[in-house]
């Protein structure tokens, strides 16, 4: 088995030292300060080893000239990651250059963007609205790309006024394990409005609001349950309002219900009509009915939002709260939908789709009898069309396969369902002046950190090597080199995706062609797990009565920073905004991409990647029972896009085929340790029967709406535990926390 395989080796290598030699360098197409620039170095077609030099300079825009190099040996048909530490750069106009040696003798340089961006800073304050006089309290995590601490060694606060004044300065103050805490009492005639908390850290700004205002809490929440759609032939649909106090108790009461079409135009003037009122009688519930159509005369034209505003009066102080929803009215209670695995698909080769048939509410359609007609075409040519049929799935979920031909230049795609018929935008072909593609696909289910990520390639030609790299944050994570055998048009390949790869990974595959043109696609893959340490919190016990004891048990990995918060529920529903949150993190990861936020079609005005995002997000539940994998990325036009859209340059003497058409598109166009633990508790002044003994009455004084925010260590059992009288409010108490470890991260 040995000598065979080293014989297959022999046979590969000599096949290939005849052939021209190629090099190609992915590297990350910004460069950052206080940073590794991680560089993937392949080298194709040579037979020996290759020394290659690599620089990062250029002159700052302060003045002077930087330069970074390092060198590294690749062998053929081998794939290098060589490091460049990045220093504290400033602004200024950067290269990468790359130098072959004697050997293989080559120079190519392309230009870097410079982004400032190397840290990230949270910031938390213990409420997101205060009165007059109130203590702001407020935290601020600086943090590495990683997660982690960062040790940079002072930043600088300041806080301004709703009018934008300097009310106090922090300067050159010195986080301890990578969080700074501090606090702000307010004066009692504050300037109202919105206030700001600002962070400088390394050239970075960093803003958190607030607001100061004079308020009142709220004492009880009212909702609004309304159907979230209905049709004009089926328009009478039940509005039921809920209020309850904050400590769970019914409202009784009063609501005022109205109801009112929502009008949109940028051309006419609104054309008013009154609303319509009800006033139902409420005990902590109360259900009245409306018909939309009927009660505010709508013509069936087109579909339309209806709104609801209700108030809710208080019998006993007559204090008022009030809530909103709304719905819509649709032409037909289902629709049609097609989700795309890519904007473009490869001439001869396999492209899919997903046809939808569900609800607005997106509950799938169930139908044994009548069947889904799909019609498609590779032309502009309608009469060309083929029509196919598909019985209604259990989840209504069609996957739809289409083989393009190598001369297609359009898909167009057409969906019918009894009354409901949907013509969905054309599909455009890739471009290749060798008409030679590859097509990579996600193999995995949901995939996660730490976890193995299987890919699929298949190619329109015979392959015998490809080349992958994956990037994440900004930065080169992984590289490597697949042997495939001759003759095989279809690779598997699999990864370990890492931390640093999440949330969004983007994976770009790559080969060298006879012809010398590199062929490439890629897919984005989201990762979950991103977050790698975690905090659980337990209250006990739930209810209690007013100054009572309760015992919190925060647990997180050992020796972890815990900042623990714990808020007046009111407080939240007045104003949020104020916690560190999952998304918040998340969103602040995506921040290093330097990847393309958004594709505009040209004529359309449709924001393609918020689009992909909501399509992924509400297929989800439906895709993952329909199909075994789905690539996410909105595909690339040429091998030059698919470089760019994964936030890479490329540098090779091979054919990096780029080309702007003049139209792009035809046609219309756990997890996580940042714990938000509801704890209800419930702080209710209990009253003895008869005969029995009585404590003092103890008037009760205590009202903040901030309750709990202190940090501690979780020590080397990687648990803590705090108890705190629970104040006198009547109310349900929301206590929330992070943790961060400077090996786990937060």
């Amino acid at each position: 088995m040995a000598l065979l395989w080293a014989i297959g080796v022999a046979q590969f290598f000599a096949s290939c030292v005849a052939a021209t030699p190629y090099y190609t360098v992915v590297a990350p197409d910004v460069v950052r300060p206080n940073s590794d620039y991680d560089v993937a170095i392949t080298m194709v077609g040579t037979s020996q080893p290759v020394t290659v030099t690599l620089d990062v300079g250029g002159n700052r825009d302060s003045g002077g000239f930087y330069s970074e190099n390092t060198f590294v040996s690749v062998e053929p048909y081998i794939t290098r990651i060589a490091k460049l530490n990045i220093k504290d750069i400033g602004p200024g106009s950067y290269n990468l250059t790359v130098r072959g040696d004697s050997t293989f003798t080559f120079l190519n340089s392309t230009a870097l963007k410079f982004m400032q961006k190397s840290r990230s800073v949270l910031i938390q304050s213990d409420k997101a609205i205060y009165k007059p006089g109130h203590k702001v309290h407020f935290r601020v995590l600086v943090l590495t790309s990683h997660l982690k601490p960062s040790d940079l060694s002072s930043i600088d606060i300041y806080m301004k006024d709703g009018d934008g004044n300097r009310v106090k300065e922090w300067n050159r103050v010195e986080p301890v394990r990578g969080v700074y805490s501090d606090e702000l009492e307010l004066s009692t005639q504050p300037v109202l409005g919105d206030w700001e908390i600002v962070v400088k850290a390394s050239g970075q700004e960093f803003t958190k609001q607030f607001t100061v205002a004079e308020y009142v809490l709220p004492k009880f929440e009212v909702t609004v349950e309304v159907p979230p759609h209905v049709t004009f032939k089926d328009s009478k649909f039940p509005v039921t309002v809920r209020a309850k106090y904050t400590y769970g108790r019914p409202v009784k009461g009063e609501a005022t219900i109205s109801m009112y079409p929502r009008f949109v135009s940028d051309v006419l003037q609104p054309v008013y009509d009154p609303p319509v009122h009800k006033v139902i009688k409420i005990d902590g519930k109360g259900t009245t009915e409306f018909d939309a159509v009927a009660d505010l005369s709508l013509n069936e034209d087109y579909e339309r939002q209806i709104l609801f505003d209700v108030v809710v009066k208080e019998d006993l102080t007559g204090r008022e709260q009030n809530s909103t929803s709304s719905l819509w009215v649709h032409r037909h209670k289902y629709k049609l939908e097609l989700d795309k695995t890519s904007e473009f698909f490869k001439p001869g080769l396999k492209y899919t789709a997903f046809l939808r048939l569900v609800h607005h509410d997106g509950i799938p359609v169930t139908d044994k009898t009548n069947k889904i007609k799909v019609r498609y075409g590779y032309s502009y040519d309608e009469n060309e069309y083929v029509e196919e049929q598909y019985p209604v799935s259990d989840n209504g979920v069609i996957e739809l396969n289409f083989y393009p031909p190598v001369n297609a230049t359009t898909l167009g795609i057409e969906g019918e369902y009894l009354d409901v018929k949907e013509w969905f935008s054309t599909v455009s072909p890739a471009v290749s002046p060798s008409n030679s593609f590859i097509q990579a696909i996600l193999r995995t289910r949901d995939p996660m950190v730490n976890e193995d990520v299987e890919i699929e390639v298949n190619s329109t030609s015979e392959l015998t090597h490809l080349t992958y790299q994956v990037l994440g944050r900004g930065d080169v994570i992984l590289a490597n080199s697949v042997q495939v055998p001759r003759g095989e048009r279809t690779a598997r390949f699999r990864f370990l995706a890492t931390s640093l790869m999440a949330p969004t990974a983007h994976l770009v595959v790559q080969y060298i062609s006879p012809e010398g043109e590199v062929i490439a696609d890629g897919l984005d893959i989201e990762l979950a797990g991103a977050l790698q340490n975690y905090v659980k919190i337990d209250a006990y016990p739930n209810d209690v009565e007013p100054g009572a004891s309760v015992g919190i048990t925060v647990e997180s990995k050992p020796n972890s920073y815990v900042g623990l918060m714990g808020i007046d529920q009111s407080v939240i529903l007045l104003k949020k905004g104020n916690d560190i949150t999952e998304e918040n993190v998340l969103d602040e990861l995506r921040t290093y991409d330097s990847t393309p936020g958004k594709l505009k079609i040209r004529g359309s005005g449709v924001d393609v990647e918020r689009r992909r995002r909501r399509s992924l997000r509400r297929a989800n539940y439906a895709l993952r029972r329909s199909r075994r994998s789905l690539f996410w990325w909105p595909g690339s036009f040429t091998a030059k896009e698919t470089f760019n859209k994964a936030g890479a340059v490329i540098l090779t003497n091979a054919l990096v085929h780029e080309h702007t058409p003049w139209l792009y598109y035809r046609g219309g166009f756990p997890d996580m340790m940042l714990e938000e633990a509801m704890v209800p508790m419930s702080a209710v002044n209990s009253v003895g029967a008869p005969g029995m003994s009585q404590e003092p009455i103890r008037v009760r004084s205590e009202f903040p709406e901030s309750w709990i925010w202190e940090a501690f260590d979780t020590g080397y059992q990687g648990k803590h535990t705090v108890s705190k009288a629970v104040p006198d409010t009547i109310t349900s108490w929301v206590i929330t926390g992070f943790s961060l470890d400077s090996v786990y991260g937060l």
